[in-house]
């Protein structure tokens, strides 16, 4: 039996350190609180994480190509666990490159076969473990402090992944679990999962909104809901890039040009070339240069795809920057302030670039 159990753990412990750690470096990706964690070191794990990927899954191309055609005994359990790591790396190649709906149907994908391989794994490890003859082990000695340690501290470093299972079970049914209604603010857009560096999503009232425009030796100015929809409105379609990969084509949006806003506030763009944006979560933050408001033309919208903003999408009013990546989009804004020099948003801080447009960002480059 000894003998067994060695040669159990030699053929999969390589796999298993392999695996917890692109699990870990994608649920520092996909988790808002390991996101903000991580900081600086951001960038590095997505490089990590995505070149990890890569390597393992050619050289599990080639390792399972040895075996090829497999044997009938291998037909249960090696075949699904080679199904679910495929599916993951072809999926995980479907975020880098192609078109949006490739991405859009990678996330979905992604999520997919990440909470099916967690779920598998674990039921794999207890199914297929080695276990001694009950004659062979004295009754005292079936639970050892070694052996009680050992399932412990598997279970600890376990928790993180099973606690993402919902929100990973969330990305790949959420048409089915959460249809869209017919009007008013919905949470989220179905199938994805809203970035949030807090946690949660501030509540605002739409009848107490006011979005607020400073500058420098100028009476601070305010706009309600209602004198924002009032100025000339905007539709316009695009489609939404996260860096992270992710994208969601054809989205409809209406509001104000940020252009013409600040405009009508009094914005002398030679003398406060950077423009400053706030959140109403009190802690996200993010600015665009002058040069970047006339190539991009971003919007300050309180509409999508017909209906109010969703509360997880900004509620009741968000910027959206069209061909730059959607950290830039700032969500719930409450504040506009013009200055003569760059305050780096949030994720700049962090790692990203300030001059975000689509292309900009290779963390495998950083």
């Amino acid at each position: 039996m000894a003998v067994e159990a060695s040669r159990w753990r030699r053929r999969h412990w390589r796999h298993a350190a392999i695996l917890a750690g692109l699990t870990f470096t994608g649920l520092g990706l996909f988790l808002p609180n390991w996101r903000t964690a991580l900081g600086g070191a951001l960038p590095w794990v997505q490089a990590l994480h995505d070149l990890g990927g890569m390597a393992y899954g050619v050289a599990l191309v080639g390792w399972a190509a040895r075996f090829f055609p497999w044997p009938p005994q291998s037909a249960g359990w090696a075949r699904w666990g080679f199904a679910w790591l495929a599916g993951l790396s072809v999926t995980g190649i479907g975020l880098l490159v192609g078109p949006t709906w490739v991405h859009a149907l990678a996330t979905v994908g992604h999520a997919s076969f990440a909470a099916a391989l967690v779920l598998w794994t674990l039921w794999h490890l207890v199914q297929q473990r080695p276990r001694r003859r009950r004659s062979a082990t004295p009754a005292g000695r079936r639970w050892s402090r070694r052996r009680f340690l050992r399932w412990a501290g598997a279970a600890l470093v376990s928790l993180p992944a099973l606690g993402a299972l919902p929100d990973l079970v969330r990305v790949a049914t959420g048409p089915l679990i959460q249809p869209p209604p017919q009007s008013g603010p919905i949470e989220a857009l179905p199938g994805f999962i809203p970035y949030t560096v807090v946690g949660g999503f501030p509540t605002i009232s739409a009848v107490q909104y006011r979005l607020k425009w400073t500058v420098a030796g100028a009476p601070r100015k305010e706009w309600s809901l209602a004198a924002l929809k009032a100025m000339p409105r905007v539709r316009r379609r695009f489609t939404f890039h996260c860096v992270t990969g992710w994208a969601v084509p054809g989205l409809q949006v209406e509001g104000v040009e940020l252009a013409e806003l600040l405009r009508r506030a009094g914005w002398d763009p030679g003398r406060f070339p950077w423009v400053r944006f706030l959140s109403g979560d009190g802690v996200y933050t993010e600015s665009l240069s002058a040069g970047q408001i006339r190539q991009f033309h971003p919007l300050v919208i309180w509409s999508m795809d017909g209906r109010p903003l969703p509360v997880a999408q900004g509620y009741p009013v968000r910027l959206v920057v069209p061909g730059m990546y959607g950290y830039k989009s700032i969500k719930w804004l409450v504040q506009i302030d013009c200055g003569r020099h760059d305050r780096l948003g949030y994720w700049e801080v962090r790692g990203y670039p300030q001059d975000a447009f689509l292309g900009s960002y290779r963390p495998w480059s950083v």
